[in-house]
C-alpha cells in the first residue's frame, strides 16, 4: 500500500507541474512586461533596416516569422538579430510573444540563375554606370543560391518590375557573396510558407528578456518535466523490485 502512494504521488506531481507551468505561463503573459525577447512580423512590409532610418532597408522579413530583439533603440525601432544579421525594424510592425519560437527564421529558401547569361550580384539592388556595386559576377544556370528576403529597387530591364533579392552566393574557390540579385534573372524560387508556430502576444512598449524555463515553448516544457520525472520513477522501480524478489523467495 506504501508504494503504491508513492507512485501515485509521483504521478500527481508530473501532471500538477505540467498544470502549474501552463496556468504561470498564461498569467504572465497577461500581467506581465517579461517576453522571451522575440517578437513576430506582424505586416508584409516590415523591413530589416542597415541603421535606424527607413533610407536603406536590407531587405522584408516575411509576414508571421519572427526577430530577437537586442535593444530598444528609440522611440520608432528596435534593434534586433535576424539569422546572422543585426539591423532595426520598425516598432509598429513587430509585436513581442511570451515564448521561444522553435523555428524563428525563414531559411532553407533557394532560388537559380537563369540559363541566358551570367548574373551580377549587386551591394545594392541598382545598376550604376560604372559598375562600382558589383560584388561578383555569377554564371549562367547556377543553382541553389541561399534567398534571405526581397526588396524594390530599380527597375534594370523596362518592364520587368523592380524587385531584388537579397542572397548569398559561395563561389567554386570557397568566397561567400551576400547582396543584390535581378529578381527576373532568376529562376525556381522556393515556395515561401507562413510560420505554423502559434504563439502567445505580449502587448508591452517595452522589454526584459528573460531566459528562463517559464518562456519555452510549451511542449518543450513538458517534455522537461516528463524527463525530471524519469529518475524519480526509477528509484521507485528500484524501491519495489527487491520486495517482489524477497516475497519470491518465501
Amino acid at each position: 500500500m506504501k508504494r503504491l502512494l508513492i507512485i501515485f504521488c509521483v504521478l500527481l506531481f508530473i501532471f500538477l507541474s505540467i498544470f502549474v507551468v501552463k496556468n504561470t505561463q498564461t498569467q504572465i503573459a497577461n500581467t506581465s512586461t517579461f517576453t522571451s525577447g522575440y517578437a513576430k512580423v506582424l505586416t508584409n512590409d516590415c523591413y530589416l533596416y542597415k541603421e535606424s532610418s527607413k533610407d536603406n532597408g536590407l531587405f522584408l522579413l516575411e509576414q508571421s516569422y519572427f526577430v530577437k530583439i537586442l535593444d530598444a533603440n528609440d522611440n520608432v525601432f528596435f534593434k534586433v538579430q535576424y539569422l546572422e544579421f543585426e539591423g532595426y525594424v520598425e516598432k509598429s510592425k513587430v509585436n513581442f510573444v511570451e515564448e521561444f519560437p522553435q523555428e524563428p527564421y525563414l531559411i532553407g529558401i533557394t532560388f537559380d540563375i537563369y540559363d541566358i547569361g551570367n548574373v551580377c550580384m549587386r551591394s545594392s539592388p541598382e545598376t550604376l554606370q560604372n559598375d562600382s556595386n558589383i560584388l561578383c559576377t555569377i554564371k549562367s544556370s547556377t543553382k541553389n543560391l541561399m534567398y534571405y528576403g526581397k526588396c524594390t529597387g530599380e527597375e534594370a530591364i523596362s518592364g520587368l518590375g523592380n524587385v531584388w533579392y537579397y542572397s548569398g552566393y559561395e563561389d567554386e574557390y570557397g568566397n561567400i557573396f551576400k547582396g543584390y540579385i535581378y529578381a527576373p534573372l532568376t529562376r525556381n524560387l522556393s515556395s515561401i510558407s507562413s510560420s505554423l508556430e502559434s504563439l502567445t502576444l505580449v502587448s508591452t512598449d517595452n522589454f526584459l528578456p528573460v531566459d528562463n524555463l517559464l518562456y519555452l515553448n510549451l511542449s518543450t516544457k513538458n517534455i522537461l518535466i516528463l524527463i525530471t520525472a524519469i529518475p524519480t520513477l526509477f528509484v521507485i522501480y528500484l524501491f519495489v523490485k527487491p520486495s517482489k524478489l524477497i516475497e519470491k523467495e518465501k
